[in-house]
């Protein structure tokens, strides 16, 4: 191991393990200038053993660039545990403002069995003026799980550094209260429900990764249980962790790997219960969100703030709102009005007005952030019908697909609703999704069961068609929705067959065949890391490279009680949403994605696709 001295607000921060070399000493902008710290106290346990000579660090989350500049806060370093595994901070520190993220390390320290410095534990705070002197943390393998799957996609396996772009603080606080949404901090166990009481948490799943990581952390840290954890999570190509939080990470990083190895290492009297009774499909955490009125959801989208819209496709239509830890924002009933009917999907603008393609009526509904309607009975022109997707340009121009096969058309209206005339030819034949790339261009895919169609069409932003038929190849079969990569190639969700297809941005086919999911697919998109995320109509969801090589499992990534999935959308923390046509439920894949840039319409704008915010 190595070590580093490093000199911070004044006091020398000498020693740590190289786990810990990632301290810096700047201080994180946020709201309001610098505040003092309060008192602190809490436990720290190995399964339900006491971890006594622990080294306790509290740490400010920082936002120079992704896994790095966390900042020490405490003036002395680190506190240790007492031979009850207790600490104590005293208010010898300052927030750097109100809602700078911070967390609890335990590092070292001994369950009985000898020291072992690879037992290093996490406890996720959130904002650091929400601390009080009533706050009391309990640092355990759970609140471990809770800190690493939620906060993976900001921290560096080995310097266990979290931190975040100066442009994605709104990113890396919710991810921190995405964290808060799956343990309790305060009795370091799982919550079986969400705060907001509508989200079911994969209780057994976190208790089964709890009792692997306890594992390792009840022993001395040599050979045995550390040596086989850290071997089954080493990623591909990777360097093996040397601690059970960089573990942690790389499991939630790449959670379909070598899962019997990991569930073998539960202990035969396992701490944490319940937990699972068989080996796993793969090791994501999704939770299932109820409630705002969801009801046949469709193809949902994602704004700025991270709050997750959904269009119900019901007659007379309704819209879900749900906030970034899944709390319902709509009531039952919903968001309605402004011609809404029979909505399909719906896509944020830059002002943050919510526009909704109605397949009922033919027309694109606004609402305000705040759910008012500023459409009327909804805008419409000549000749659309079918209308099933919406997309929004750098300008503001609004596109809405007509999937009639009678009528194959894309509408295109400016940002006060007022058309801007149709877009034939092309070879559009039944159109379902609207994409647009960073140069303005219109992809189409085209999913006319009856002529199988089997398509992707190209129009400029003034609707001049790039080919007379469109392109195809690539193993295209009833694509139904497109997404854009970081280098301009676009992906297609295959409903016609179990696969995805890659274009590039001149139409030339890139996939053969295509590349195979476990059943057809429904939706698709682009993650921040560049990786490609497909909906499965089976329930589950699937993860490619962006070579076309499959990341997750032959059989997807799966979450409990999810029967198919319509739409999807990822979020600025890197959490998966997809809606469940048939449980009427939302599902939350947390933080298995790079975080992404929000909403579409600011990727379209600036060109970011495929990078994180």
């Amino acid at each position: 191991m190595s070590f580093r001295s490093t000199v911070c607000r004044g006091s020398v921060f000498v020693g740590l393990v190289a786990t810990l070399a990632l301290v810096g000493c700047g201080a994180e902008p946020g709201t309001g200038g610098p505040l003092s710290g309060v008192s602190l106290s809490g436990y720290v346990h190995g399964g339900q053993q006491a971890i006594s000579g622990a080294k306790m660090y509290l740490y400010a989350a920082g936002t120079t660039g992704y896994g790095t500049g966390a900042t020490s806060l405490l003036s002395g370093g680190f506190v240790t545990t007492d031979a009850n595994g207790r600490f104590a901070i005293t208010n010898a520190y300052t927030c750097p403002s109100a809602t700078t993220q911070v967390y609890m390390l335990g590092v070292g320290g001994n369950t009985g069995s000898g020291v072992n410095n690879a037992a290093v534990l996490m406890s996720p705070l959130g904002d650091c003026g929400a601390l009080s002197a009533s706050t009391f943390i309990n640092l355990s393998e759970v609140s471990t799980v809770g800190a690493a799957f939620a906060l993976a996609q900001f921290m560096t396996p080995g310097t266990l550094a979290v931190g975040t772009s100066s442009t994605n603080l709104t990113g890396l606080r919710n991810a921190f209260a995405t964290a808060l949404n799956l343990v309790d901090t305060s009795s370091g166990g799982v919550r079986p429900v969400t705060p907001a009481g509508n989200g079911i948490v994969p209780v057994s799943t976190i208790n089964t990764l709890a009792n692997i990581m306890a594992s390792c952390v009840n022993t001395t840290g040599g050979a045995g249980p550390c040596t086989t954890l850290f071997s089954a999570a080493t990623p591909p190509g990777g360097t093996a962790p040397s601690d059970v939080l960089s573990a942690l990470i790389n499991i939630a990083r790449n959670p379909g790997r070598n899962i019997a190895a990991l569930y073998g290492l539960q202990p035969a009297a396992a701490p944490f219960q319940p937990s699972l009774s068989s080996a796993p499909n793969d090791f994501t955490l999704s939770v299932q969100y109820s409630g705002g009125g969801l009801n046949a959801g469709q193809f949902p989208a994602v704004d700025a703030a991270g709050n997750i819209w959904v269009p119900n496709a019901v007659d007379p239509g309704t819209l879900s709102e749900f906030s970034p830890t899944g709390a319902a924002l709509t009531t039952s009933a919903g968001i309605t009005g402004g011609g809404l009917s029979d909505p399909q999907a719906v896509a944020i603008d830059l002002n943050g007005n919510v526009w909704s393609a109605n397949l009922g009526n033919g027309t694109i509904s606004e609402h305000t952030a705040g759910g008012t309607p500023l459409s009327g009975t909804g805008f419409t022109t000549t000749g659309m019908r079918n209308t099933n997707s919406v997309a929004i340009d750098a300008s503001g121009n609004v596109y809405a697909s007509n999937g009639s096969s009678a009528n194959s058309t894309v509408a295109k209206f400016n940002s006060a609703g007022v058309s801007q005339g149709l877009f034939t030819g092309g070879g559009l034949d039944v159109p379902y999704f609207v994409a647009i790339d960073g140069s303005g261009n219109l992809w189409v895919p085209n999913g006319n069961i009856r002529s199988q169609a089997d398509s992707v069409s190209k129009f400029s932003s003034s609707g001049t068609p790039a080919s007379t038929v469109g392109y195809v190849g690539g193993g295209l079969n009833l694509p139904v929705e497109v997404a854009i990569d970081a280098t301009g190639n676009v992906w297609a969700a295959n409903f016609g067959a179990s696969t995805v297809s890659k274009l590039s941005s001149t139409g030339v086919a890139l996939s053969g065949s295509g590349y195979a999911t476990p059943s057809a697919t429904s939706s698709i998109a682009v993650d921040g890391n560049n990786t490609i995320w497909a909906g499965d109509v089976n329930g589950s969801v699937s993860q490619f490279s962006n070579s076309g090589t499959a990341i997750s499992p032959s059989t997807g990534y799966t979450a409990n009680g999810a029967t198919a999935v319509v739409g999807m959308a990822i979020d600025a923390s890197g959490n998966v949403w997809t809606t469940d046509y048939y449980v009427n439920s939302l599902f939350e894949y947390v933080g298995a994605a790079g975080p992404t840039v929000v909403p579409q319409a600011l990727a379209v704008k600036n060109g970011s696709f495929g990078v994180r915010p």
